[in-house]
């Protein structure tokens, strides 16, 4: 008995020991928050081809957007392991339009990105071009929305799917101008990134950010691009993006420009840079540059390419509501700080309220200016 005892004592401090290293052990498998979560959109598939391209290649638009998503998802879980990434579709499957929205919703994501060819009547269209939401510019990017959203017609009990949108009314277009204007400055800030390493690093003409009512990127409810990767019905770009090579490059660029959105988003991830005499330089972006007594914090709420009544319903009552132009659109923002926590604090109350896409931004005598180079005892990142 007294031995049983002398060995029970023993055995306690053990039992407490491996205790301590199951909690640990359990501790390090618990998966952290992503820091981003982004979803990869390949447009069409199954049923649905997509643009045929000249005929020439079996391969269609469904496979070409396929492959190009599943490369940008490999590259980002390699390089960026901190972000989740979602795709609606890892095979020749053909979700509905309104599932990839319901998934990207569902999943609270921080970015969509859509990938699609292009096709147009004349063999010389050629370029890359990238869209966002917003009230269509030209005839140009109706047309192009308009056949995209044609997909609708493919689906069973799209009737009831999409009761009063009618991809070929263009009146429908207007009725969804404004449902992606508070996430308008991070998807255009997305698309310019997209375009830039379409044109500077892949060597593709570039057809710029434009303004469309694809239906995919109006009922998303965070930044949201749709991205053609060239005509398929021009000769020379089909045989480009039916090389694995050129599909290889193409996915390259979108995750360079995925990971410098992120890195913009959160400057806690951008790396420091290594100069010439082997020392750390961190990175500018990273550090505050500029100091100013001036320098006050707005929350920017919504974003337009029409001037807005204050009394618009997407303001939701909200009172002090200001205006400022930039780069043709109109800017809506309220609040005025002078310590960047206060205006964080109220920012996370108006995401709360409804302003999902409200951001908090800096201004120097009445411009803005990027939250980056304001002095650190007046900034914070977001």
């Amino acid at each position: 008995m007294k031995d049983l005892k002398q060995h029970s004592k023993l055995l306690k401090p053990a039992v407490l020991a491996l205790a301590i290293i199951a909690v640990f052990a359990s501790a390090s498998f618990t998966p952290l928050e992503p820091a981003m979560v982004v979803v990869i959109d390949a447009g069409h598939g199954g049923k649905d081809p997509g643009n045929l391209g000249t005929g020439r290649y079996s391969l269609t638009e469904k496979d070409v957007t396929l492959d190009v998503s599943n490369k940008l998802a490999a590259y980002i879980r390699e390089k960026m392991p901190d972000v989740k990434v979602i795709l609606t579709r890892k095979d020749d499957s053909f979700p509905k339009l309104s599932s990839r929205v319901k998934i990207a919703n569902n999943a609270e994501a921080d970015v969509f990105i859509s990938i699609h060819c292009d096709a147009f009547a004349t063999a010389s269209a050629s370029g890359c071009g990238t869209y966002v939401m917003g009230m269509h510019k030209s005839e140009q990017s109706l047309n192009s929305a308009m056949r995209e959203n044609a997909s609708i017609y493919k689906e069973d009990n799209y009737e009831e799917d999409y009761a009063g949108f009618d991809p070929n009314d263009p009146d429908t277009y207007i009725a969804l101008s404004l449902r992606q204007n508070v996430f308008l400055d991070n998807s255009l800030q997305l698309g310019s990134m997209i375009q830039n390493q379409f044109r500077e690093r892949v060597g593709r003409k570039d057809r710029g950010v434009r303004q469309a009512g694809y239906y995919v990127i109006s009922f998303t409810s965070m930044p949201s691009v749709l991205v053609e990767l060239g005509f398929l019905t021009n000769p020379e770009e089909e045989d480009f993006l039916h090389g694995e090579k050129g599909r290889d490059y193409m996915a390259s660029a979108l995750f360079r420009a995925f990971r410098d959105y992120r890195d913009l988003q959160n400057p806690e991830h951008r790396p420091n840079v290594i100069n010439e005499e082997g020392n750390v330089k961190e990175n500018l972006e990273s550090k505050t540059t500029q100091s100013s007594e001036n320098v006050i914090f707005r929350i920017q709420i919504a974003t337009s390419p029409t001037e807005l009544e204050k009394t618009d319903p997407i303001f939701r009552g909200l009172q002090n509501v200001d205006m400022y132009l930039s780069s043709g659109q109109f800017k809506y923002t309220t609040g005025l700080f002078g310590i960047a926590e206060e205006a964080h604090a109220r920012k996370n109350e108006l995401r709360k309220q409804g302003f999902k896409g409200a951001f908090v931004a800096a201004f120097i005598d009445g411009k803005r200016v990027p939250m980056s180079s304001v002095s650190s005892e007046n900034s914070t990142n977001e």
